[in-house]
């Protein structure tokens, strides 16, 4: 986790993709260059237990999302790259930003797509 506050791209990126899906969870990070970026994740439930966590990550610049391998224990402050998270189709996304409205809009149908399937989806 980091001190910063969100940046107004994460904020505005958040608060649209909140609207869409409202039970999804914002979590702030800062590399070790200072670079600011966020995980956001949605937890797939049953009967008050975790059985997977769908995890997307933002830095204003690309989106990389995928599958956490443990619900994002051991992954959480990592980057999807450095962390092996398979984000190439068809289960992931790969997708350059273009602005955090446009952002938010794709990661939000993707989050959908993906929810809609759940629990019978491609891992």
């Amino acid at each position: 986790m980091r001190d910063a506050d969100p940046t107004a791209e994460e904020s505005t990126f958040f608060a649209e993709l909140a609207a869409r899906l409202p039970e999804i969870q914002d979590w702030y990070h800062q590399d070790d260059d200072g670079t600011l970026w966020m995980t956001v994740s949605y937890d797939f439930t049953q009967d008050n237990r975790i059985y997977q966590t769908l995890r997307l990550d933002y830095d204003g610049k690309g989106l990389r999302g995928g599958w956490s391998p443990s619900c994002l224990n051991g992954d959480d402050g990592v980057r999807a790259d450095a962390a092996m998270i398979a984000t190439a189709g068809p289960a992931g996304l790969r997708l350059d930003c273009v602005d955090p409205t446009t952002d938010a809009a794709a990661a939000a149908a993707w989050f959908r797509r993906h929810i809609d399937r759940w629990p019978a989806h491609p891992r």
